[in-house]
């Protein structure tokens, strides 16, 4: 399953992309999406690239099918390898690992635009190898995580 996401800023491609390698934004970014135990675990940020790894634990709301497969929270791994310039823009390769949960998450994010605005395209792949349940927990899973996602883009607009 795929979901894809355009996330318009009314700030430059240059600064969007300093805030996504900003440690204490990103900390707040998740606290205020209801995370636990934020960890960056790694976060270098250049001009042509970012090198990101945090993990956090989110609060799930599944159905009881899926409960044994993903608890009341789920523990995320999140990996991110940005390169680009703010002329060019830059692209993302994203991924993302539930402990425990059968699901396979990737992604590509290019952020895009001048230096009075910019756009983040995004695709995210959800797979799960699981026979008979496996669709329906990665759909759940691409569900909860275009909420989030939607949540989170909300917060970084709005904390400019």
């Amino acid at each position: 399953m795929n979901i894809k996401g355009k996330h318009l800023y009314a700030q430059g491609v240059e600064t969007v992309f300093r805030s996504f390698g900003d440690k204490s934004r990103i900390e707040a970014r998740f606290k205020a999406l209801g995370a636990r135990n934020v960890r960056i675990e790694a976060c270098k940020l250049t001009k042509t690239s970012l090198e990101m790894t945090m993990s956090r634990e989110m609060p799930v709301d599944a159905p009881m099918l899926l409960k044994k497969f993903l608890g009341e929270w789920s523990l995320s791994t999140q990996e991110e390898h940005w390169v680009g310039s703010a002329a060019k823009g830059y692209m993302c390769d994203l991924k993302i690992t539930l402990k425990g949960v059968p699901v396979t998450i990737t992604g590509k994010l290019v952020l895009s635009g001048d230096a009075k605005s910019c756009v983040n395209d995004i695709t995210m792949e959800f797979t799960s190898s699981v026979p008979l349940i496996g669709n329906k927990l990665a759909e759940f899973v691409a569900s909860q995580a275009a909420a989030v996602m939607q949540k989170e883009y909300e917060f970084i607009r709005d904390s400019f």
